[in-house]
């Protein structure tokens, strides 16, 4: 069973303070709310952090239910457990022709071929090239971007970029990963429910450990 979760975030705990700004710490802390023998056929566990005024939202979608007893002790309020939500009905619910709101946090990037062979990924900075990146995206994973009323743009907005800056090994904080985000928001339109339902279990782009590439729905 797919699972949709939403926990609370407390900036205000020491413990929350710290996943809100190591994304390592995070991902440890999502991937430890799984077995570790998790089966990767019906999707990877992908997880995202919003942030709406003073509440900091983390969303997890996994491949059956997680073990968030302790979570809200650890990082949130016990007074607001986490929510966990079977996915599988909202994934069966898709079907082409369905349009929808959607949210992305992503690292555009694309892999360099130095001497015939696939070299780094190097990160997109201008916004047509960000835009560019994930429309050139969306017929593999299944949805087009809806157009902007009667005009030829598309409905398609970055609500936010930067550079995320980390340490992988606190022991060795000069050695830092640096990924660039963006959140992209706009309108959509299913072309193949089976392409998008893989699309938002398994991910979009790099970076899916560290909170990236976890593509939300919601209704017009």
């Amino acid at each position: 069973m797919t699972t949709f979760t939403r926990v609370f975030v407390n900036p205000q705990k020491r413990h929350g303070r710290k996943v809100l700004t190591n994304p390592e710490a995070m991902h440890a802390e999502v991937r430890g709310l799984f077995p570790p023998d998790l089966p990767s056929d019906n999707g990877r566990v992908l997880w995202r952090l919003d942030q709406h005024d003073n509440e900091h939202i983390l969303y997890i979608v996994g491949p059956e239910r997680p073990d968030t007893a302790e979570l809200a002790d650890r990082l949130g309020w016990s007074t607001r457990p986490a929510q966990t939500a079977d996915y599988d009905k909202l994934l069966s619910s898709l079907a082409k022709g369905q349009q929808w709101c959607f949210e992305l946090l992503a690292n555009p990037s694309i892999s360099l071929k130095t001497g015939g062979k696939r070299g780094k990924s190097v990160p997109l900075a201008r916004i047509d090239q960000q835009i560019d990146w994930l429309l050139q995206r969306s017929e593999k994973n299944g949805f087009k971007v809806l157009p902007q009323g009667d005009s030829a743009e598309p409905d398609l907005r970055i609500a936010n970029r930067k550079v995320m800056r980390f340490s992988k090994n606190p022991r060795d904080r000069k050695r830092t990963v640096a990924l660039t985000t963006v959140r992209f928001e706009g309108t959509l339109e299913v072309t193949d429910a089976e392409a998008l339902r893989a699309t938002l279990t398994q991910g979009i782009g790099k970076g899916r450990a560290y909170g990236l590439g976890l593509m939300t729905l919601a209704r017009r």
